[in-house]
């Protein structure tokens, strides 16, 4: 993950230093933050970075919020004030990438003259962030990515699927992810506080227990804003499983009932391994979200059959 090996200067009485002496003394230090970064926090947003994406008049402009993030390298790169970014739309339909690369240049500022000679040479390197947009199958290990957009037939879309994050823990509460196992959540008790009022539960207690046991414990585990996107994403197949279980058996009252069972019954069965990666995870978590809509629904027909029946 850090493939640099750090070495540093060994100094002794009669060391003849150089300029390279120092640049290596220089990245040492820097390179021991950068791995001290990675590892202890890893790559992606830590804070701030969020984008908006707005079209006027066939134009498509980025506004950038202020923020902090880590690269893959243990690079920090911050964004000191809100940018707006005009955006080119690309010529092939796919889904982008919008990164924050690192940039380092030369303080033409900070001109000093080099002994001996007529020459100048600036004597500072300024450090700075600049957005660029890239395919999403491309990777960049000196750049955050800070945002991904679907671009078909001309058009811009911003895609409200997380992008990495970092800091002192994956800050999932500010990502897209949280928010959508709740609402799992939410409609699911509602839908079994419903039927709670009927007979239909009495021969599945067991698999109405566990299930809506899940729910609660999801409900407190997800309390804690600093929730991970592995614990989400692991929370949530883990919800899967037990809505499975009760769902499953449920007597086929409606069309829309026996739509949601085979529905549920494939996502189940696609549940990746704990040892997968977050891709993975996140390619599933898509089919998880497709659940909401029909949940909704379900949730809306009993709340207005189940009370006009009291």
């Amino acid at each position: 993950m850090f493939e640099h090996q750090l070495i540093r200067v060994k100094p002794f009485e009669g060391l003849c230093l150089t300029a390279d002496d120092l640049l290596d003394e220089q990245l040492y230090h820097r390179r021991s933050l950068q791995r001290h970064a990675l590892f202890m926090h890893g790559y992606g947003i830590v804070q701030g970075l969020q984008v908006e994406l707005e079209q006027a008049k066939k134009k498509y402009t980025a506004i950038i919020k202020s923020g902090y993030g880590i690269t893959r390298h243990g690079q920090g790169v911050q964004l000191l004030t809100d940018v707006v970014v005009p955006l080119v739309v690309p010529k092939a339909d796919g889904e982008y990438i919008l990164w924050l690369f690192h940039v380092e240049q030369p303080d033409a500022e900070s001109g000093r003259p080099v002994y001996d000679t007529n020459e100048r040479r600036e004597s500072r390197v300024v450090e700075s962030a600049a957005p660029r947009l890239h395919q999403a199958d491309q990777e960049y290990p000196d750049g955050v990515a800070i945002c991904r957009i679907n671009v078909r037939l001309g058009r811009m879309v911003q895609v409200q699927l997380p992008v990495p994050r970092a800091g002192r823990q994956t800050r999932a509460a500010e990502s897209y992810l949280k928010p959508r196992v709740l609402q799992f959540v939410s409609l699911n008790k509602k839908i079994m506080n419903a039927l709670f009022r009927t007979a239909m539960l009495q021969e599945m207690a067991i698999g109405a227990f566990g299930f809506y046991s899940s729910l609660v414990s999801a409900e407190f585990l997800l309390i804690e804003e600093g929730t991970s996107d592995r614990v989400l994403y692991r929370s949530a197949g883990t919800l899967i499983h037990y809505a499975h279980d009760f769902y499953d058996p449920m007597p086929r009252t409606t069309d829309r009932i026996v739509q949601f069972t085979d529905f549920i019954r494939r996502v189940n069965a696609e549940i990746p391994g704990a040892d997968q990666g977050d891709e993975a995870w996140l390619r599933w978590f898509q089919a998880f979200e497709r659940l909401l809509q029909p949940l909704q629904r379900i949730s809306d027909e009993l709340e207005a059959t189940v009370e006009a029946m009291r």
